[in-house]
């Protein structure tokens, strides 16, 4: 399995080819070592371009090739791999011979992002009305503010003729929800490159288009199936239909065609196999067209399902009949497309516009400047910058390209021809693929590998080696994930099959992977887990690795109280740290002298250190500004001694900053303010890394002529507080890629992602170019179409397999020890769509150690909710008693205070979304009208009862991912119109589901509680259930959910 000559032929500088490279098998070295021998024979340094889609990569591949060229004047190294690196950096002797100079002026290494060559291609052939270069946005917060500008320039022409009937029908389709409005619209227009250049193609918006993308993607998945059945399903079988009771099974007298006329046959053949929940079925009775006569054929039928038990390609194909897409279109389904369409084309010229009103754009429109850049120049144009500047293309991490950049790509090498000198390096591991939110995907490297890329169709390369871990795991990983990866590639849906490695290394580590799961929402224990795995190894490298941070909380809670130094890469928010919020409260202060809160803060700052009592003096003179206050002597008298002491220093040192103010810039004067307070001498390592990074984001505003708290605290958000190095290292499976440890705990395994926000229109592209799409359910219809429901399954999938991938990358970081740590649920399994649960065929045997009671004693024990401290302004002592009546989640036409939260809380369960920073959920209250006085106090009502909700045993079934699911589902009866909060269907029952937002009364129990609540809503929830039941013939449940108590109230 060695593959040194894989390796070999890589360096063949005269081929181009497509490198798959396993974690820890030296792909980035290889790329080095065939970039330094191309230099070597290049007429210049710029004949060739490496690309990557980091920054951070950009800058590692150039240090790695700056240090080869260094290491090349010394002697030669024994290890043989870098060995040959050395041997290659000879072009240092051409470097001097040409007077290149490479070490001294490396910007003439060309390595740079895919978006760096983008912005080479638009300033190279710039627009016809650009007149300056434009600045790229790079904040999200400043992305986000401008699409949401879009949204609302696009709203407000809904008056011009031209667009005011699509812009209408959409707000109606929405529910004239003009805030959902926005939120769809800046969605898309934050992914338009991945839509823009494929909706509107002359033809897609057509019914026969639709219907003809439908129709190749439902014989594409028959043809599929039907390999797969003639291979389990004989004569025998369909013999056995023969006497079934349902005519419709009767007929089928063998596998159905892969043809649209036999999909009905093949989703009745579907039914009979495989349960609701897709697992082949291991009963039979009169339902299926087996009544108790038909004893001999059934148990015959049943043991063929028995035996086909074992066969997951077959089961999952069957279960994929049900999510095939439709086969007509409505005309409705058109007209709501097209005036989509119409309204998205309005926002990206608004977006256009702003852009060009603001001499900005974001990377996506760089790419897509790049692209209508190269389709409007001739072909000899482009050949030509090529031929001058480009001989050779090496690209590292492929298995990350977008569409986008793939298209880019396809047309840089349009005129590159076999023969002509020119070569393509493209190296990565379909493995590592784990950016699917950044639109990467996987397929097309499959699709490259395969079939090659415009004229050129690279050599296939496989590497094996691993250099990195022991022998003991990657053994050990070997054998988890050959189980865990799908058997059958699918480029499509990013399905990749597993590729084993070999250890370079001989060393064998006991215990390599090591697996402890725990009881329900355990989290303490796995956080004592990891404190006892980082005492029992003192001195290795350990990197503590979580799906997301906020799955942190517990271990840095567990590691501060044990005084272990840790680094946090990324987890701490900037604005929460105390020298931040001092900074922040000194820029206020100097920037309005009047902000009396601020000159508090600052006063009791460790710069000043005033005592309580000292702040409550000054506090209560009302009417004077505090910078005043301060320098007031009969004032300052009535302080204690202490805090005329340090009064006095301070005012001596603010006294000067202020007087400077006029002469410098505010950044300038904050700096000199910042040194005056806290010298640097006194700063430790933390705070002075803070400061710089604070006084980056005030320049870069002041710079913005955007100078505002708003601007400052966006850019606050998007930050994180510096860590100082340490043994102990905290990351995100995300960050952690490309890097190694010796000893790797993953954490929080059964814990599952967000859900992915709902788009105004999903839309996918197949590989065989066509494109297939359907709106958001109208608020009106209760189920989404089926083309809808079959694309969101698609992303599923996606989501499943990049999960697989994600998975691999974290326990590929490990040198010699691997640790995973999850939480079961309540049922003693792994919960779905969690990493516990693709690891659980694997030590299933370790779950069954934890018995059920066992699960019930380590429970821990059921406690009140924590109290929040509130502000309390008479208007919001109302609003709580008169919620121990009544908060329906009912919108409210007058939105009062009272329905208020339990709107937003209603749209936050509707989008899925339980963990809210309070920034967002205050951007809400303040565009419903709250005032700053409320505010607090209703973001801490909010936030309190997601959290219970979120805590909630019942949760993960209340919220669990069905197709069935409707939220905010009307129904028209003949006496009034009723709204259900939630509604789906679980194991052939029909549930109708309503949140109350509703309190326990003073020293009233929870079983009043509910009394209290059943008597007061059965009547409105049978009401429900009899409109229900002309519409579903099946059996239909009525529950109230009250998150403050987290009881689920079944209603009789």
């Amino acid at each position: 399995m060695n593959d040194q000559a894989q390796r070999q032929q890589a360096l063949d500088i005269s081929r181009s080819f497509i490198v798959q490279a396993p974690a820890g098998s030296g792909k980035t070295e290889l790329l080095t070592q065939r970039y330094l021998k191309l230099l070597s024979v290049s007429a210049s340094p710029e004949s060739v371009i490496v690309m990557t889609f980091t920054k951070k990569a950009v800058s590692e591949l150039t240090t790695r090739v700056i240090e080869s060229l260094k290491s090349a004047q010394g002697n030669r190294p024994n290890e043989s791999h870098k060995q040959i690196t050395y041997d290659l950096a000879k072009v240092l002797e051409k470097s001097k011979a040409f007077d290149w100079q490479l070490l001294n002026t490396p910007e003439r290494l060309k390595i740079s992002t895919i978006d760096g060559l983008s912005s080479l291609i638009t300033s190279r052939y710039p627009s016809k009305n650009q007149l300056v270069p434009k600045q790229i946005i790079e904040q999200n917060w400043a992305r986000n503010d401008i699409y949401l500008q879009a949204a609302k320039q696009t709203l407000l022409a809904i008056d011009e003729p031209e667009y005011q009937n699509s812009i209408e029908s959409v707000l109606l389709y929405l529910d004239n929800n003009v805030n959902k409005f926005y939120r769809l619209i800046t969605d898309m227009l934050a992914k338009r490159d991945q839509w823009l250049l494929k909706l509107y193609q002359h033809g897609v918006l057509n019914i026969e288009t639709l219907q003809l993308s439908s129709e190749r993607v439902i014989t594409q998945h028959l043809l599929l199936l039907k390999n797969e059945a003639d291979c389990y399903f004989d004569a025998t079988f369909f013999e056995l239909l023969k006497d079934n009771t349902k005519p419709e099974l009767m007929k089928i007298q063998g596998v159905p065609d892969a043809t649209i006329e036999s999909l009905e046959a093949w989703k009745n053949l579907c039914q009979l196999c495989l349960t609701t929940q897709g697992k082949w079925r291991t009963s039979l009775n009169k339902n299926n067209g087996f009544p108790t006569e038909l004893k001999t054929q059934k148990q015959s039928i049943i043991k063929i399902f028995q035996d086909l038990s074992s066969q997951q390609q077959l089961k999952e194909l069957l279960a994929g009949v049900e999510q095939l897409p439709d086969v007509d279109f409505s005309t409705n389904q058109i007209n709501a497309l097209q005036d989509i369409a119409q309204v998205l084309k309005l926002a990206v010229a608004q977006l256009n516009i702003l852009f060009g009103v603001n001499q900005t754009h974001d990377f996506i429109q760089v790419a897509l400047d790049a692209d209508q850049a190269l389709d409007e120049h001739q072909v000899s144009d482009i050949a030509l910058f090529l031929d001058n500047k480009v001989q050779h293309i090496l690209i590292d991490e492929f298995q990350d390209t977008s569409a986008t950049q793939f298209a880019l790509l396809e047309k840089l090498l349009a005129s590159w021809q076999i023969g002509d000198g020119k070569t393509l390096f493209l190296v990565g591991d379909p493995m590592q693929s784990i950016y699917l939110f950044r639109q990467s995907q996987v397929g097309l490297f499959l699709q490259v590998r395969a079939r090659g890329i415009a004229n050129i169709k690279p050599e296939f390369l496989q590497l094996s080696t691993n250099f990195r871990s022991s022998k003991s795991v990657v053994e050990g990983n070997n054998k988890i994930f050959s189980k865990i990866f799908p058997q059958h590639e699918d480029a499509y849906k990013g399905a990749i099959k597993y590729e084993y490695s070999q250890a370079n290394s001989v060393d064998e580590d006991e215990n390599a992977i090591n697996f402890y799961p725990f009881a329900h929402k355990r989290y303490d224990f796995e956080a004592q887990k990891v404190l006892e795995i980082i005492q029992n190894n003192p001195t290795k490298e350990i990197v503590i690795l979580v799906r997301n941070r906020s799955h942190l909380g517990d271990i840095v809670s567990v590691l501060k109280c044990a005084n272990i130094e840790f680094e946090a890469l990324k987890t701490a928010p900037l604005r929460e740290d105390l020298f931040t919020r001092d900074l922040l409260s000194l820029t206020r202060a100097l920037k309005h002298l009047g902000d009396k809160l601020a000159w508090l803060a600052i006063l009791r700052a460790p710069w000043c250190g005033l005592l309580l009592e000292d702040l409550l003096v000054l506090s209560q003179q009302d009417g004077r500004v505090i910078f005043d206050l301060i320098q007031d002597k009969k004032t300052l008298q009535n302080l204690s001694k202490d805090g005329q002491s340090r009064m006095r220093n301070f005012v001596r040192a603010v006294r000067d900053i202020i007087s400077q103010k006029s002469r410098f810039s505010f950044t300038r004067v904050l700096e000199f303010a910042i040194n005056q307070l806290a010298p640097q001498s006194s700063l430790s390592v933390k705070q002075s890394m803070i400061k710089t990074q604070f006084l980056q984001i005030i320049h870069d505003c002041e710079f913005a002529q955007q100078l505002d708290i708003e601007t400052i605290n966006q850019m606050l958000d998007e930050l994180y507080a510096p860590s100082v190095n340490a043994r102990i290292k905290l990351m995100t499976i995300h960050e952690a890629k490309g890097l190694e440890f010796e000893l790797v705990v993953i954490l929080g395994l059964g814990r599952a992602p967000q859900n992915n926000k709902p788009s105004i229109i999903h839309l996918q592209e197949f590989s065989n170019r066509s494109l297939l799409l359907a709106p958001i359910r109208a608020y009106t219809k209760l189920d989404d179409s089926r083309t809808y429901t079959y694309l969101k399954h698609v992303e599923s999938q996606q989501n499943k397999f990049e999960t697989m991938r994600l998975l691999y990358v974290a326990m590929t970081r490990a040198k010699h020890e691997i640790h995973l740590l999850g939480t079961l649920n309540q049922s003693n399994q792994a919960s779905s769509n969690t990493f516990l649960k693709l690891l659980a065929p694997i030590f299933q045997h370790q779950f069954d150690k934890l018995t059920l009671s066992t699960i019930e004693n380590n429970q821990p024990p059921i406690r009140a909710p924590e109290l929040v401290r509130y502000v309390k302004p008479l208007e919001y002592d109302n609003l709580l008693d008169e919620s121990m009546e009544e908060m329906d989640f009912q919108l409210s036409v007058d939105l009062q205070y009272k329905s208020l939260l339990g709107t937003l809380l209603h749209q936050y369960y509707e989008d899925g979304l339980f963990l809210p920073d309070r920034q967002s959920i205050s951007v809400r209250l303040v565009e419903c009208g709250v005032g700053n006085m409320d505010i607090d106090s209703y973001i801490d009502f909010i936030v309190n009862m997601l959290n219970l909700t979120k805590q909630d045993k019942h949760f993960s079934w209340l919220f669990k991912q069905r197709i069935s699911t409707q939220v905010e589902a009307e129904f028209i009866s003949d006496k009034r119109s009723v709204i259900i909060d939630r509604l789906f269907i679980d194991e052939d029952i029909l549930w109708i589901i309503d949140f109350k937002t509703t309190r326990q009364a003073n020293d009233e129990s929870i079983a009043q509680f509910i009394q209290r609540q059943k008597t007061k809503h059965t009547q409105q929830l049978l009401f429900y259930k009899v409109v229900l039941s002309a519409c579903y013939s099946m059996e239909i449940k009525c529950a109230l959910y009250c998150p403050a108590i987290q009881e689920l109230i079944e209603i009789d």
